[in-house]
């Protein structure tokens, strides 16, 4: 959000003195000179006083001289920096006041002027506290900058606001609040495909499908062009069971990226995480094997086969445990084709793995999880195969970056 300046056009407003009291008058010319001192106890003065406290131009003027107060409150070597440490509270009383009272609308436009002010103020102190990690705080800030920007009407920096929120939102694991701050953003038509597909995933996680499909439908509505629509719609569609709509949908995106082999291929990808969501495996080995003969160096795809056919083996020995146990027969069969699915996962996580350690230490840093998600399967894996000298390694890396965690 580009920083709001506090332009006072005291031209626009003619002071005379038949309308206004001596303080109101002062107060109106030491602030054009900068002796906001002045301005200050003699606009407090004017907003008491019985001849000027129901005045909108009162108000106004104190909502412009808190505002240049609080301007000056940036400056370190300003004189007025510590002039009121209640400067934000009193220019949006003020703003307030002064709309309220303004029935004639004879100071709209300069009285927008000072909302803007403020509701930049209130976004700068909401970034400072997600800066801070301070979630609480940054979504008190972002609302109280939505009320403001409300009151002057400016719905641009509105939706920056509400984004800020349902990120902090989402750190602070707080979904009611996510659904708060992101569903007016989805409202005002946004493309950010992080609030389309963080309300997404909380619709399906809590089994609320038929949100998750109205929420499709808006994204594609809204962004036409976003091949990111497309593959939440095809997802949708398939988890109402509607595969033949699903794959149009994923064919769309995919033509959507055609010309880009490197988006292409990751869209593959997320093709594939599409389909194994829904547990359409032979359709999503299909999709990642097509992605990695696009891009073999990559994660995703890697990650994504070798994390799948990994599932399957967990589910053969689940299914182990539901045979009677005089099923030996049956037993050993599933067994071994669970060995057999785990031995065709190695390979794509140890290529998944060797990605992330030729990344920068910046993306490495953000891939801890993914690369311990790699090293954990493939360590259970080496233990079920009775591959020790392979389980040592993997064991040292885990350990490595236990220690290294710790000491973060």
């Amino acid at each position: 959000m580009k920083k709001v300046i506090l332009m006072v056009a005291f031209a626009a407003i003619a002071l005379t003195a038949g309308a206004q009291t001596l303080n109101v008058q002062s107060a109106a010319q030491d602030l054009k000179r900068g002796y906001l001192n002045k301005a200050k106890d003699e606009i407090d003065k004017a907003c008491e006083h019985e001849k000027t406290k129901n005045d909108a131009k009162t108000w106004y003027y104190a909502g412009l001289i808190y505002s240049q107060i609080g301007g000056e409150a940036d400056k370190p070597k300003s004189k007025y920096k510590d002039l009121d440490p209640n400067w934000l509270e009193k220019a949006k009383a003020a703003a307030l006041r002064c709309k309220e009272l303004d029935t004639e609308k004879e100071y709209v436009d300069g009285n927008n002027q000072v909302f803007s002010f403020i509701g930049n103020e209130y976004f700068k102190q909401a970034v400072n506290a997600f800066e801070a990690q301070d979630w609480a705080g940054c979504m008190s800030f972002c609302d109280q900058s939505i009320q403001i920007f409300n009151e002057c009407g400016m719905k641009k920096y509105i939706s920056e606001s509400y984004l800020l929120a349902g990120k902090a939102a989402i750190n602070n694991h707080d979904n009611e609040q996510v659904k708060k701050y992101f569903k007016p953003l989805v409202r005002m038509k946004t493309n950010e495909n992080l609030v389309y597909k963080t309300l997404f995933n909380i619709y399906t996680a809590a089994g609320d499908t038929n949100e998750a499909v109205k929420l499709a439908q808006n994204y594609t509505k809204s962004c036409p062009d976003d091949f990111n629509a497309n593959m939440m719609m095809a997802e949708a569609y398939m988890i109402k069971g509607n595969m033949e709509k699903g794959n149009e949908e994923i064919q769309k995106a995919l033509e959507k990226t055609k010309d880009n082999p490197q988006m292409h291929a990751q869209l593959l990808a997320l093709a594939g995480a599409t389909m194994e969501n829904v547990k359409n495996y032979e359709a999503a080995e299909e999709r990642y094997k097509e992605s990695l003969k696009e891009m073999p160096n990559q994660f995703v795809a890697n990650f994504g086969l070798g994390k799948m056919l990994y599932n399957r083996g967990i589910d053969k020995l689940e299914a182990v445990n539901q045979l009677p146990l005089e099923d030996e027969e049956g037993a050993e069969k599933l067994t071994n084709e669970c060995l057999t699915i785990w031995r065709q996962a190695i390979p794509y996580f140890n290529s998944a793995i060797s990605f992330i350690d030729a990344m920068d230490a910046t993306g490495q840093a953000q891939n801890r999880s993914n690369l311990f998600q790699c090293l954990g399967a493939l360590k259970n894996v080496y233990a079920r195969l009775e591959m020790y000298d392979e389980l040592k390694v993997i064991n040292s890396r885990m350990e490595a970056l236990q220690k290294a965690a710790e000491q973060n």
